[in-house]
């Protein structure tokens, strides 16, 4: 039978089907109706059965016929759908895919995953909800976006944690080429300078606090923001050090003005990036395979950490 299904006839024997004629699907087909009846008498002698009742006004299934035309009809609607899935996989449908992101995510492990994702698939549009961490739970709770990226500290109630990752304290020097800067400063050398940092909406805002109690430490921001960009440019401008995230075990890339140091104190609060999702709900095709993006991504930055990423929800 599998042959059969996957053959030619499995077609004729559909269309003889519908039109209760050899003759009439002959014309449909656009094929000879000794053909047709060929193939049909010799499928009937390989199932040791006869398909169809041949009567004066036409051709009817037999019980025999109509299980293999039924077996028939149904491996074609499979068929149908994984072949959906497959124009999904490459990007032939279009979609959109809602993410809501911490903002500590945003300079580097975000662009990093969409700019795979758009070049795979150019037709889907992204859009993306900067949020404070607990308001990006929130968002995939109430469907405002299929899945987040979020700083939150575990538990979190309403969403299940697919995978997650390690991220260090790290901090931005100004990028100046006459001074030569170190890979690594102490936190007590971080609290000795001008600092900018976030405001408490930030994640980072919490672990910069931690570090400061623990060293009882008074320290005071020349600027706090919620803007982690505007941080940044300060940085750049030569006004201060300030904060940002990064994968552990990812090597240091400084940019044009900006230069990076690991904070080396072990007694820092860990910084675990989680990708959550609503196990209430069922998503989209495209957003299935956006997510599948960032999961390997995740994957890959755990890796290159030494560690096996989370993976608690499949």
């Amino acid at each position: 039978m599998s042959r059969l299904l996957f053959s030619r006839f499995a077609h004729y024997l559909d269309e003889i089907a519908n039109h209760g004629s050899i003759r009439k699907a002959a014309e449909k087909l656009n094929v000879s109706a000794s053909a047709i009846n060929k193939q049909l008498i010799s499928a009937e002698e390989e199932f040791g059965v006869t398909l169809f009742e041949r009567l004066p006004r036409g051709m009817r299934l037999t019980s025999a016929g109509e299980l293999l035309v039924n077996g028939y009809r149904e491996w074609n609607k499979d068929l149908s759908r994984i072949k959906s899935e497959i124009e999904e996989l490459k990007g032939l449908r279009r979609g959109e895919v809602k993410i809501a992101s911490s903002q500590e995510a945003v300079p580097d492990f975000l662009p990093a995953v969409i700019a795979r994702f758009t070049k795979d698939h150019p037709r889907i549009r992204n859009a993306i909800a900067v949020e404070d961490s607990d308001r990006v739970r929130q968002l995939v709770r109430d469907g405002g976006a299929d899945f987040g990226l979020t700083f939150s500290p575990l538990p979190l109630p309403g969403v299940v944690v697919t995978r997650s990752a390690d991220f260090h304290l790290i901090a931005m020097l100004p990028g100046d080429p006459h001074l030569e800067r170190p890979d690594s400063i102490s936190i007590d050398e971080f609290f000795k300078k001008p600092i900018i940092v976030p405001d408490t909406s930030s994640h980072l805002r919490d672990i910069v606090d931690i570090a400061a109690a623990r060293m009882d430490i008074r320290f005071q921001p020349i600027l706090t923001t919620n803007s982690l960009s505007l941080m940044r440019s300060m940085v750049r401008e030569g006004c201060g050090f300030g904060v940002t995230a990064m994968p552990a075990g990812r090597p240091l890339a400084h940019e044009v003005g900006l230069h990076y140091a690991r904070i080396a104190d072990n007694d820092l609060p860990p910084m675990v990036l989680s990708l959550i999702v609503d196990p209430k709900r069922s998503l989209s095709m495209t957003s299935i395979i956006a997510r599948r993006y960032f999961e390997r991504y995740f994957d890959e930055t755990s890796l290159q950490n030494g560690k096996t990423s989370t993976n608690t929800f499949e």
